[in-house]
């Protein structure tokens, strides 16, 4: 991902709120949604802790558990429209909220302009978003976490 090859952007003077790039990632040798076993998603949880942890400057953050999570902590994260709750219809069809909410939280930087939720629907699902048109630098924060987060798993 050559945030480089990116050329131009969406002119300042047009009037655009936000800008978010998301994108669904797997591990390999875990399951994906509907057939991960518990044990396999609290390990990917723990791997996850792990390369968090290692992430610096700008991508640099927290880790919030849904196990067992703050009250008030859950409440800053619904305002903020970050967290994703159980209840969807489709994704219990599916099987993908079983042992709800264990081996599952949130990840988000200190500007809370990168996120990386763990086994929603997705494995990891990063995203990168801030106010306004910058399609470029939006681009450039995802692919240096996602670049990041690799290294760190391997």
């Amino acid at each position: 991902m050559d945030f480089n090859k990116i050329n131009g952007n969406i002119d300042e003077d047009v009037p655009v709120k936000s800008t978010r790039i998301r994108v669904g990632r797997s591990i390999a040798g875990f399951g994906l949604s509907p057939g991960i076993t518990k044990e396999q998603r609290l390990e990917m949880e723990g791997l996850m802790k792990n390369a968090f942890a290692k992430l610096e400057e700008d991508l640099a953050g927290d880790y919030y558990p849904l196990t067992g999570m703050d009250e008030a902590v859950r409440q800053q994260l619904v305002d903020d429209h970050f967290l994703f709750v159980s209840g969807d219809k489709n994704l219990q069809a599916a099987g993908m909220e079983r042992d709800w909410p264990e081996g599952r939280g949130i990840f988000h930087n200190k500007e809370k302009s990168f996120l990386v939720w763990v086994n929603e629907e997705d494995q990891l699902r990063i995203i990168s978003m801030q106010q306004g048109g910058d399609v470029k630098g939006v681009f450039q924060r995802l692919a240096r976490g996602i670049q990041a987060v690799q290294d760190s798993v391997k």
